[in-house]
């Protein structure tokens, strides 16, 4: 295992202030994330170690706090469905948590990476006593459905800007923070990356990029990306 490079009380206070910028759970009350957190166990994973894989018992909700994951589906034919990278606040284990089942994706460090892992039976005991769990659950894997079916309707035949705008403005739900008129991405994503997302080779996407600098959509600086005119990027995105 990776040695530990902060404190265990900064990686709580990190991880409660993750927590409570997440989708749904931002409206929790102070108290009902304090007591999910102080619940929890941070466990730490070294590079292209896995942290559960297809199938396997994940009985806890994670929180992503240092690093990045991979998620992937290996087909019988051994070629690998990338699924989706895991940026730090990135929440895992939903269906896990709700069904009781095995984890339906390979989650792999593509770092070192450091995950608070909240237990199942202390989740689903306070989503009891707190209709506020069950309603940030419920955002969370609504928003996750829409984006998994904007990807299986995505049109390959679509410019690569357009596909681009569309994966970024996916992304306003989960990561989006206001700032003036502009929008914030809060997810460190390189240009690479996006590439692997889009399906497309490093080139391609910094083309895209590019582009969608020039029409003042989108600024990027390191790994960085914030949206300067939604509008804009919306109009892109219809291609």
């Amino acid at each position: 295992m990776a040695a530990p490079s902060e404190s265990s009380s900064s990686l709580i206070t990190l991880s409660r202030a993750l927590l409570g910028r997440a989708l749904g759970f931002r409206d929790c009350p102070p108290g009902v994330l304090d007591a999910l957190i102080e619940a929890g166990q941070v466990r730490t994973l070294d590079k292209g170690e896995y942290l559960t894989r297809r199938g396997g018992s994940f009985d806890a909700l994670g929180i992503l706090i240092e690093g990045s994951l991979e998620s992937s589906i290996t087909r019988h034919d051994g070629n690998r469905l990338l699924v989706s990278y895991l940026q730090v606040g990135d929440l895992v284990g939903f269906i896990g948590l709700l069904d009781g089942g095995g984890h339906v994706t390979d989650l792999k460090a593509r770092e070192a990476c450091r995950v608070m892992m909240i237990p199942r039976a202390v989740v689903m005991t306070m989503r009891a006593r707190h209709p506020e769990i069950v309603r940030a659950c419920e955002s969370q894997l609504a928003f996750r459905s829409r984006v998994l079916y904007d990807r299986l309707a995505a049109d390959p035949s679509l410019p690569v800007e357009a596909r681009l705008a569309r994966l970024l403005l996916s992304w306003t739900g989960l990561y989006g923070l206001p700032r003036a008129s502009e929008v914030l991405l809060d997810v460190r994503i390189s240009q690479a990356d996006l590439a692997d997302m889009l399906g497309i080779s490093r080139q391609r996407a910094n083309a895209a990029i590019g582009e969608l600098q020039a029409r003042d959509c989108i600024r990027m600086s390191y790994s960085r990306i914030t949206i300067t005119d939604l509008d804009a990027l919306k109009a892109c995105a219809n291609g």
